[in-house]
């Protein structure tokens, strides 16, 4: 498994620049040669990332997103994978460098500077907590996206505003569909983000059993981030609503894309660092960990 892992951190960095390469090709000439294998190869990275990733769990014993290296690993795995299920459906191929360039980047950091495995909470390997975490980073992930989309629509549409026609405005795809892949990024991101948020109440709720009684108290619907993760659900919802039942099109819903996502991110930078949370592990573990110990010392006393 360790030899394994040694492979995978090589082979990935490789298989992100190739697939790259390829979505650049396209980008700078639209040849039929890389067209037709880019996507391919993309989906071929994902599913070697995915094993990496559930071989490194399997390793480690839990979720491997307990650093920051290991969260940059999954960060690309996860921009890659949502890109490619924007891309299938729009069958737009243009805009990949961007993001295989970026997912490029988190890769090889990740694969560059990890060294031994780091010490992480234990919430990581519980299921529950390890799927609300994945699901709430695919969510990010396709409200990423969707900032990326509106973002380009509003370059291209200031490039057609002021006639400028160079390399990125020919080769970008038009602005209804740009829109339309920045909505539809949100319609991946919604649900998935609603599912985290369920899966998390459910999570609090067990932990009850598991932590100290200090630490139960602090376990709360009403925690910052969880507040500002809802606030920020039904903002998205509103948006979408406004764009399915209101009309709201083009540049002004690439507007609101834009300063959601800005809101987004710093409303949880707030958070991180200025509001309390339960959702700070470092201090989860040490409950857990004294748990578990008292639980080890009565299973001793019994056997005694």
């Amino acid at each position: 498994m360790i030899i394994l892992l040694s492979v995978f951190k090589v082979l990935l960095p490789m298989l992100y620049l190739v697939t790259w390469a390829g979505y650049l090709w396209v980008f700078l000439s639209d040849h039929p040669i890389p067209r037709r294998w880019c996507s391919r190869m993309a989906a071929v990275t994902v599913v070697i990332h995915i094993i990496s990733s559930i071989v490194r769990g399997i390793v480690l014993g839990r979720l491997p997103m307990g650093a920051p290296l290991e969260f940059s690993s999954l960060l690309a795995e996860s921009l890659l994978l949502t890109y490619l299920l924007i891309e299938g459906r729009w069958r737009v191929k243009q805009t990949g460098f961007l993001v295989v360039g970026v997912a490029f980047v988190l890769q090889f950091v990740a694969s560059a500077f990890s060294t031994t495995a780091p010490a992480a909470s234990p919430l990581l390997r519980d299921p529950g907590f390890a799927g609300h975490a994945v699901l709430v980073l695919l969510a990010y992930v396709a409200m990423s996206l969707s900032f990326i989309y509106a973002v380009l629509y509003l370059v291209q549409s200031r490039q057609l505003a002021r006639k400028s026609f160079g390399l990125l405005f020919r080769r970008l795809p038009p602005l209804d569909v740009l829109e339309k892949m920045s909505v539809g990024a949100v319609e991946l991101g919604v649900p998935l983000l609603f599912g985290s948020l369920v899966l998390g109440h459910l999570r609090m709720y067990s932990l009850w059993d598991h932590v100290e009684p200090d630490m139960v108290a602090q376990l709360s619907p009403w925690d910052p981030k969880i507040m500002v993760s809802w606030a920020i659900f039904l903002a998205y919802v509103v948006g979408w609503i406004g764009h399915k039942l209101r009309g709201w099109r083009g540049r002004r819903m690439s507007i609101l894309a834009v300063v959601a996502y800005v809101t987004l991110i710093s409303a949880m930078g707030f958070v991180h660092h200025f509001l309390p949370s339960f959702h700070d592990f470092r201090s989860t573990r040490n409950s857990i960990l004294e748990v578990d110990a008292k639980q080890s010392r009565g299973a001793l006393d019994v056997r005694g």
